[in-house]
């Protein structure tokens, strides 16, 4: 199927369908006083008031074509009404399909998504513009959106494929602030997509040494969780929509409270503004072999744009 349910398309269908029923119900009985009056010559040649009272109660009551095309007429009003809502509004977050998140793209007059890989599903969403969450009253803890750096109303839209069995997470806004990032994980298997932000000026990505990918990439393991990280290899990549971007495959061991655990997996860094914004997809060096190709297909669908999502004085 093409994405999840539309459930404001099932109540509009609920609403069609129950007002259909009503319409015939009444188009049935607004149709009895003309077959009592058929059925009965001698009240039609009764008393003038009597035949007055019922010509004007049948005049006064539709037809069942003139019920029902009624009926139809303001489902067809309900349904295109919802047709024709705001689809870039529809399209964020992830219960998006393919059709609302490309009317999103053309309307910040962007290049359409081609398809959704097989047994993916989409996830659009705009991050930026926020400050990050303050904990105690004098620390911050920083959030993805905190992390760019955009003018006023503008914010980065952001576009990839993750396996349709993993749990999306998303940033949390409070009074406080705002804290996390943009991910999708398969919690039991240890397999995640997450995405990192960091500012890198006018400088080229191409130019970026190991110590940058590093600081990218582990920006959402805690400093001491981790180790040994290796840029493994590091190539530019096609340009989205002129924007230089580079794809490169890293590894980390993952200290835990047991076994160190080695990771392994591949990224997209796409220069966005003066940001560099990655999506991470790794997993545990022992399912490597087995998942690479959901890693690099993830990471591989990966989007990110600069867009004017508000409008300022």
């Amino acid at each position: 199927y093409k994405g999840l349910v539309d459930h404001s398309m099932l109540r509009v269908a609920f609403v069609v369908l129950s007002l259909a029923l009503i319409g015939s119900a009444g188009a049935f009985l607004s149709s009895t006083p003309a077959l009592l009056k058929a059925q009965t010559p001698s009240l039609r040649h009764g008393p003038t008031t009597c035949n007055a009272v019922s010509d004007l109660a049948m005049a006064s009551n539709p037809t069942r074509r003139e019920a029902v095309g009624s009926i139809s007429a303001a489902a067809l009003a309900l349904l295109f009404s919802a047709e024709n809502a705001n689809a870039a509004g529809k399209a964020f977050g992830y219960s998006a399909n393919l059709q609302d998140i490309n009317a999103a793209l053309t309307s910040y007059s962007l290049q359409p998504k081609p398809k959704v890989t097989d047994g993916f599903r989409p996830l659009i969403q705009l991050i930026g513009g926020t400050t990050g969450a303050n904990i105690d009253g004098s620390k911050t803890v920083e959030s993805i959106g905190s992390q760019i750096n955009t003018a006023p109303g503008q914010k980065v839209l952001l576009l990839f494929d993750y396996p349709s069995s993993w749990i999306v997470s998303l940033p949390i806004s409070t009074a406080n602030g705002e804290s996390g990032t943009v991910s999708a994980n398969n919690y039991v298997k240890g397999d995640s997509a997450v995405v990192a932000a960091k500012a890198v000026g006018d400088a080229a990505m191409g130019d970026q040494k190991v110590d940058f990918y590093q600081d990218l990439m582990m920006q959402q393991v805690p400093s001491d969780q981790w180790q040994n990280f290796k840029l493994v290899k590091k190539k530019g990549a096609e340009p989205i929509e002129g924007q230089e971007t580079v794809d490169i495959e890293y590894r980390y061991d993952l200290i835990t409270s047991g076994p160190v655990i080695g990771r392994h997996g591949f990224a997209k860094v796409v220069k966005v503004g003066k940001n560099a914004l990655a999506l991470g997809v790794t997993t545990a060096d022992t399912r490597f072999k087995k998942v690479k190709d959901d890693l690099i297909a993830s990471a591989g669908s990966f989007r990110a744009h600069l867009v004017q999502a508000e409008f300022t004085k």
